[in-house]
């Protein structure tokens, strides 16, 4: 599909405010393992956070890194990561997990929790600086980022990833009739306005461009868990191209909305299924 020709319908679609989004957010897929977006998302993490990181973790922030890769799941831990306050303070995180992104076609985001700075202090650096490994063996050590989203800003779709329905991790996971599924990955856990569960705002609102020009919204958004996964499960048989979502529908744990967002969709790969 000619690119132009996509970009033209996005900003149709989006009502003419795409083309400052196409120029900052970057859908094409790196060779090696990067961090696709480092999330400033909650100032106060609740106690029920601790139940994800298995010690005592409220009050910290939360920061979920995400990756361009699945991670292999035991090289995660929180020595293996640096958060640059934005006074210049190193700081090693209290906690890092993949839970809850940990189901076999997410894992991919690292939760942080730690003290790493306040509304107006956004951390100016993330690095990992251990033996943090992808699913296929390569060393993400060095791998960093300064581009940090401030607590201020509500979360955006870093990754669309295309499946066949039946594909191992989504059985049962759509409705009959289901021919494809587009997981998006959100920057941080996303869900309706006040902790509301995803309804018929959010499907209306996110439309799915199609190879053969269509656009289509999905037949059901589905998130089972509160993590940063939604799959938008679509009875079209011509592949999924582009995903745009218009703005004020997805909240952040801290209920703050996307602002409007879009992503290429990629063919996605079950490289990494362990359970």
């Amino acid at each position: 599909m000619n690119r132009d020709y996509v970009w033209l319908v996005i900003v149709i679609i989006l009502g003419g405010n795409t083309l400052v989004l196409l120029s900052s957010e970057d859908s094409s897929q790196p060779q090696n393992t990067s961090i696709l977006s480092a999330y400033h998302g909650l100032d106060q993490l609740p106690l029920a956070a601790s139940l994800l990181c298995g010690s005592n973790v409220a009050g910290d922030d939360g920061m979920p890194i995400v990756f361009s890769k699945q991670l292999q799941v035991d090289s995660v831990a929180p020595e293996s990561f640096l958060v640059i306050r934005s006074n210049g303070e190193s700081v090693v995180p209290n906690c890092a997990t993949l839970h809850p992104a940990d189901e076999p076609l997410e894992q991919r985001t690292v939760l942080l929790t730690g003290d790493f700075g306040t509304y107006g202090e956004t951390p100016l650096r993330v690095e990992v600086t251990g033996p943090l490994l992808s699913f296929d063996g390569e060393s993400l050590l060095g791998v960093s980022t300064e581009d940090i989203t401030p607590l201020e800003d509500g979360p955006r779709v870093v990754l669309a990833e295309r499946f066949a329905p039946d594909t191992n991790g989504l059985a049962g996971e759509c409705p009959e009739g289901t021919t494809q599924v587009v997981q998006l990955t959100w920057q941080g856990g996303v869900t309706g306005p006040a902790n509301a569960a995803l309804g018929e705002d959010q499907r209306l609102g996110t439309l799915v461009l199609l190879e053969d020009g269509t656009t289509v919204n999905p037949l059901t958004l589905v998130d089972d868990d509160p993590d940063n996964h939604v799959l938008a499960c679509l009875s079209e048989d011509s592949p999924a191209q582009w995903v745009v979502v218009h703005e004020g529908l997805f909240h952040d744990p801290g209920d703050i909305a996307n602002p409007a967002t879009h992503a290429e969709v990629v063919d996605g790969s079950p490289y990494y299924t362990h359970e």
